[in-house]
């Protein structure tokens, strides 16, 4: 990656994302990566780029267990199949919620033998400095990357927010970008809406917009399946 970037957004309805989920038995975790899938299936398509094999997406995993206040990181990252070979918008999805039923399977059966915190890791002088080595040695250019894409869904307030009476209208979550995983989709529920913010690197992912505008018309593609 440069550092170049660009960014697209897109606000969807949470409370209908909700419903055609649980008309197929998905999830609001599936149905995210389902929309992210059926958006970039299309994006590659109309470049002419589709791969034959699936995408895989990097999806941050929290292990926090309910309750647990204590001011540490307990999450961990995990890999989803997201199925874009798949040409059925059905039968692409139910292949997305098999894959991160086995994900919640292996994180339920393996979670405490997973490290989560590690404070020294986090400092941006030593992850600004690996970057930069890993930038230099152009080892993303001959290791194949473990996932394409980074995607991540973040439950936030349910209730509006103000600001000396100011109502917060909307949170467009903007997110990084590393060698080898150009994009992030980070997505934050907020007030009824799905906030969808996409971060790329601007080489690397031209015309990033139409990401945003393939996710919104696969909420309306599901739609019109469930009509019939």
């Amino acid at each position: 990656i440069t550092n170049q970037r660009v960014f697209a957004s897109l606000t969807l309805p949470l409370d209908e994302t909700k419903r055609l989920g649980k008309a197929h038995g998905a999830s609001i975790n599936d149905m995210v990566l389902w929309l992210c899938s059926t958006a970039l299936r299309e994006y590659l398509k109309e470049s002419r780029e589709l791969p034959e094999a699936s995408l895989v997406a990097g999806v941050p995993v929290s292990l926090r267990a309910e309750g647990d206040t204590r001011m540490n990181n307990q999450a961990t990252m995990s890999l989803v199949d997201l199925a874009t070979h798949e040409a059925d918008p059905l039968q692409r999805l139910h292949k997305i919620r098999e894959a991160t039923a086995s994900m919640k399977n292996t994180l339920g059966a393996f979670g405490e033998l997973i490290p989560t915190h590690f404070p020294s890791l986090g400092a941006p002088w030593l992850i600004g400095g690996l970057a930069a080595l890993f930038g230099r040695s152009r080892l993303a250019n001959r290791m194949p990357p473990i996932a394409n894409v980074t995607i991540s869904n973040v439950p936030g307030p349910e209730k509006p927010l103000y600001f000396r009476g100011a109502e917060l209208l909307a949170i467009y979550p903007a997110s990084i970008v590393t060698h080898g995983q150009a994009l992030n989709i980070t997505v934050l529920s907020y007030a009824g809406g799905l906030y969808f913010g996409f971060t790329a690197c601007a080489d690397r992912v031209p015309s990033v917009q139409r990401l945003a505008v393939y996710t919104g018309e696969a909420l309306d593609e599901l739609e019109a399946v469930f009509a019939k």
